[in-house]
């Protein structure tokens, strides 16, 4: 199976994970999990986006049972952490021979000791753990359960056919004997079956957590196109960060393979295609999306050019950064052909007629290349009319109006093209010139 690619720029645009602990970010939107294993599981999720529908369509199937059930598995963290604890001891637990026993009973002459003290608690809390999924299981609507849950059912019913969990598991007393023989049994001979049990808590506690997410958020789950000519069709996104955001809707096809937005500054475009991207990403992650509806082919990659930086230990100019940045594009279409591509204002480190130039030869090239589909924004509404003749291009703006001297912002998508332009009135908002006029000046 082929690797979705993205890469750290693309991830840094969209604020996937955040720079620091603290930051807001895609991530800590799902981040529900209630043990260390279920974030880990979370996070290794992120960062290995799917090209392979089935599985998309396994994950998403499974987070919608969870959600659509109700279901709530609160893991306690501190409990999950003494049993990973418990059955990583190094000391080698052995089976109760004659002479163990004879061991075991001289041990406890002497009082209890840190290990019989770990032994007794992880194995109690270990048992809690298997009693209260013993619950779920059989609680648990399994008419057409998702695979997961089997399995998770399957591995309890493996690890009750031991007998001696079996007698002791409802909270039966363990005597010193029975709990060496529960020692052993746990973390040698049943050791493998209850490592792969904790690996599937993990994972619901993953999954759990992606659909408590959905749920708050309001989330829906993408339709996945298997075969077919490739589409996205995306009704009503937003951006998870805001509050009270005004979606907008968005398609592509083999026909319309281009979407070429203008708007002022402040319109909200850099927002715009930081949602797209980000409900993209999430739906190869098999994640429900922020939107109304979604219906996606499988793509190969995503890739975006939002906030890139200059790259001045290197002395590369903006300019340079961004001619390296569509090189590095160009070659990652070449490689995989159907990628999704999303840059904000192309050249926007040059000067008009250099960026006029290069946008219009570099959207004219990524026009032909219909299996991958292309989302630009750029302040050049110039290149627009060079390009109107291009049947698979779909332009689109973002409005702006003046009124009693303010501006005002619709946020919402429109067809066509817009040469409306904010910048003045931001710098004469600001007092630029005012504060520049007030300077005493020297005379010469």
């Amino acid at each position: 199976m082929e690797l979705f690619d993205i890469d750290s720029q693309t991830l840094n645009d969209l604020e996937i994970f955040g720079s620091h602990k603290n930051d807001i970010s895609v991530f800590s939107f799902f981040n529900f999990t209630s043990t260390i294993g279920g974030r880990e599981h979370l996070l290794s999720i992120f960062k290995t986006p799917q090209t392979d529908a089935a599985v998309i369509r396994l994950r998403l199937e499974l987070i919608a049972y969870l959600q659509h059930s109700g279901i709530e598995m609160d893991f306690r963290k501190e409990s999950m952490d003494f049993i990973e604890f418990y059955l990583t001891q190094k000391d080698k637990p052995k089976p109760l021979t004659r002479y163990n026993r004879l061991k075991t009973a001289f041990s406890y002459l002497k009082g209890a000791t840190q290990q019989q003290y770990l032994r007794k608690r992880g194995i109690a809390q270990l048992f809690d753990l298997l009693l209260s999924l013993d619950l779920f299981c059989k609680e648990l609507d399994m008419e057409k359960p998702p695979p997961l849950l089997v399995e998770l059912r399957n591995m309890v019913n493996v690890l009750l056919e031991y007998p001696v969990i079996k007698r002791h598991f409802k909270g039966r007393a363990l005597n010193r004997f029975a709990l060496a023989k529960c020692d052993f049994i746990c973390r040698k001979v049943a050791a493998e079956e209850i490592d792969a049990l904790l690996e599937i808590i993990y994972q619901l506690d993953a999954y759990v957590a992606v659909a408590r997410a959905a749920q708050q958020n309001k989330l829906s789950y993408p339709v996945i196109i298997a075969t077919g000519s490739r589409r996205i069709e995306i009704k009503d996104v937003f951006h998870l960060f805001i509050k009270n955001p005004v979606a907008n809707s968005i398609d592509f096809s083999y026909n319309k393979n281009v979407c070429f937005l203008t708007g002022a500054n402040m319109a909200g475009k850099s927002t715009f295609l930081k949602s797209v991207a980000i409900a993209i990403y999430l739906a190869h992650l098999g994640f429900p999306v922020p939107a109304a509806h979604m219906e996606i082919s499988v793509f190969q990659g995503l890739v975006t050019t939002i906030n890139l930086s200059d790259n001045l230990s290197q002395g590369y100019s903006h300019f340079y950064n961004e001619v390296r940045r569509v090189k590095e594009v160009a070659q990652k279409i070449a490689a995989a052909r159907n990628m999704v591509v999303i840059f904000d204002e192309l050249f926007r480190g040059t000067n008009v007629k250099d960026a006029f130039e290069g946008s219009l030869s570099i959207i004219s090239a990524f026009s032909r290349i219909r299996d991958s589909f292309f989302l630009i924004s750029t302040h050049i509404v110039e290149v627009a009319e060079a390009m109107k003749n291009h049947d698979n291009i779909n332009f689109c703006y973002l409005s702006s109006t003046m009124a009693g001297g303010l501006p005002q912002f619709s946020y919402q998508l429109q067809s066509g093209v817009t040469d409306e332009r904010m910048g003045m009135w931001i710098i004469e908002n600001e007092g630029i010139i005012d504060i520049l006029k007030r300077i005493d000046i020297a005379p010469d």
